[in-house]
């Protein structure tokens, strides 16, 4: 089978030497802009970043260097382990990777994407500032926003597969062995998309953009990647949910049938002959009740809980000091 190729892998596959030396130039972009400037602009030229405090821009430049390690790593990393899923899940799901996630190998997408954010950056800069700012603005926004776009495109296409997948038969019998369904690697991957999006986006929007504006941005992001987190699982959440109903229903049921001897013949006697049974209805309801609603187990639950949790608490953290310089 052909492997998934987003716009950023394709281009590296084409470039001479490792990949993780082109990741390293991608990510020296930001720096670059920085040397520009600084060498060639005048203040009243620069991006707006510069009229900040001189820890915030080297922080916002290094929080783009580290978006583009992030993009580039993340999206060949999502990639691949879209490309094990299939055997991962073929045992319970009726349904193939390559074709649920498919709109990962297009090109024009997040090309369009990054020249439409060039060209926003650069019209914008050469009504302001002239044609010089505004070619060194945009020059540098078509680099970052193909790994960015890429990225974004790529983790759209993600969810839109896991919205596929919850339109797939699962194989009944086989998938409530465990409590998870065999689809563990689906909650896995799920996962991954969301903490590799808030790694590289959260960082950017604390460092660029200032006050009561970072905050409602951030805040917006962390809403919006958590709601299609979740919306992108809900198909397989309420085929879940179906499944555990019905092995309880049927463990209820084993269990009534089993007792019912016992309540017309409450003897000691009866209770002996009756125990095996007894203890096997009440292994099923506990097999059961054990089965999880979600294909992420609690552990997965708590580090979303963690990540929310501390976004919040950064984003407010920042907010309160920015007015007093810190």
């Amino acid at each position: 089978m052909r492997p998934l190729r987003p716009l950023t892998d394709r281009i590296l596959v084409r470039l001479p030497g490792p990949p993780p030396f082109w990741f390293v130039v991608w990510a020296s972009i930001p720096w670059m802009n920085a040397g520009a400037n600084l060498l060639l602009l005048d203040d009243e030229s620069r991006s707006a970043v510069w009229d900040r405090s001189s820890w915030v821009v080297v922080l916002n430049y290094a929080a783009l260097s580290l978006a583009m390690v992030v993009t580039l790593w993340g999206t060949r990393r999502i990639a691949r382990r879209l490309e094990r899923l299939d055997r991962e899940i073929a045992d319970v799901v009726e349904s193939h990777a390559r074709t649920s996630f498919r709109e990962v190998d297009l090109v024009a997408p997040p090309l369009l994407g990054a020249v439409a954010l060039a060209s926003a950056f650069g019209v914008s800069t050469l009504i302001e500032d002239g044609f010089g700012p505004a070619a060194l603005r945009a020059t540098t926004w078509l680099a970052l926003g193909v790994a960015m776009c890429t990225f974004l495109w790529t983790f759209a296409a993600l969810q839109l597969g896991l919205d596929r997948l919850g339109h797939a038969r699962l194989d009944l019998h086989r998938a409530s062995v465990a409590p998870d369904l065999g689809l563990r690697p689906v909650g896995d991957v799920a996962f991954l998309g969301l903490w590799l999006l808030l790694a590289w986006l959260v960082p950017v929007v604390w460092t660029g953009i200032p006050d009561a504006v970072g905050f409602v941005i951030g805040g917006v992001v962390l809403v919006a990647a958590l709601a299609v987190f979740f919306l992108s699982l809900r198909r397989l959440h309420r085929k879940m949910v179906e499944i555990r109903d019905s092995e309880l229903a049927i463990a209820r049921r084993l269990y009534a049938e089993a007792y019912e001897p016992l309540r017309e013949t409450p003897t000691l006697a009866m209770l002996g002959e009756r125990q095996s049974l007894l203890s096997a209805a009440d292994a099923l309801e506990k097999r059961a009740r054990a089965i999880q609603a979600w294909p992420i187990d609690e552990a997965t639950i708590a580090r979303i809980a963690t990540i929310v949790t501390s976004v919040i608490a950064v984003t407010v953290a920042r907010l309160l000091l920015d007015p007093f310089g810190l």
